[in-house]
C-alpha cells in the first residue's frame, strides 16, 4: 500500500509536471474573461439582426386598463346565452360583474332572475332552487359540474 503524504503528492506532480497546469489554468482563465468582456460591452445592439419594435396600431379598445366597446361586449354575452351557454359554462362570473358591460343595477338583477341556481339547506335539510341573485354566479350548463 502506498503512503499518501503531501510529499508524495508534490512528487507525483513534479513528476507529471506543474508548467502544463500552469499554461492550461492561464488559457482557461483569459477566454472566460474575454468571452464575459465581449458579452458585456455589446449587450444592448445585437450585431447578427436588427431588432424592430412593432408600429402602435390604434385598436377600439386601448389595453387591460383602457376602454372597450360596451356595445360589442353586450353583444357577447347575447351570444354567449343563446348558443355557447349550451355547453360553455361561465361558473367563475358572478352577475354582478355584468354592470361593467354597462348595464344598469336593474338590468343585472333581471338577467340574473332569468336563472335558477341550487340553494339550501331549507329548514328540513333539503336543497331547493331559487332564482339568481347578482351575487350568484352563471350556473353550470351540467348538473353534475
Amino acid at each position: 500500500m502506498k503512503d499518501v503524504t503531501m510529499k508524495n503528492i508534490l512528487k507525483n506532480f513534479a513528476a507529471f509536471g506543474i508548467v502544463p497546469l500552469v499554461a492550461l489554468g492561464i488559457a482557461f482563465a483569459s477566454t472566460v474573461g474575454g468571452a464575459s468582456a465581449e458579452e458585456g460591452g455589446n449587450a444592448a445592439e445585437p450585431e447578427h439582426f436588427p431588432i424592430h419594435h412593432p408600429k402602435q396600431e390604434k385598436w377600439s379598445f386601448a389595453g387591460p386598463f383602457g376602454t372597450y366597446d360596451k356595445g360589442q361586449l353586450q353583444r357577447g354575452l347575447k351570444v354567449y346565452k343563446e348558443v355557447c351557454s349550451a355547453c360553455h359554462s361561465m361558473n367563475l362570473v358572478a352577475f354582478r360583474t355584468l354592470e361593467g358591460l354597462g348595464y344598469s343595477p336593474e338590468q343585472v338583477k333581471a338577467l340574473a332572475a332569468e336563472y335558477e341556481v341550487q340553494d339550501g339547506p331549507n329548514a328540513d335539510g333539503e336543497m331547493f332552487t331559487r332564482k339568481a341573485l347578482p351575487t350568484d354566479h352563471f350556473p353550470s350548463p351540467y348538473p353534475n359540474a
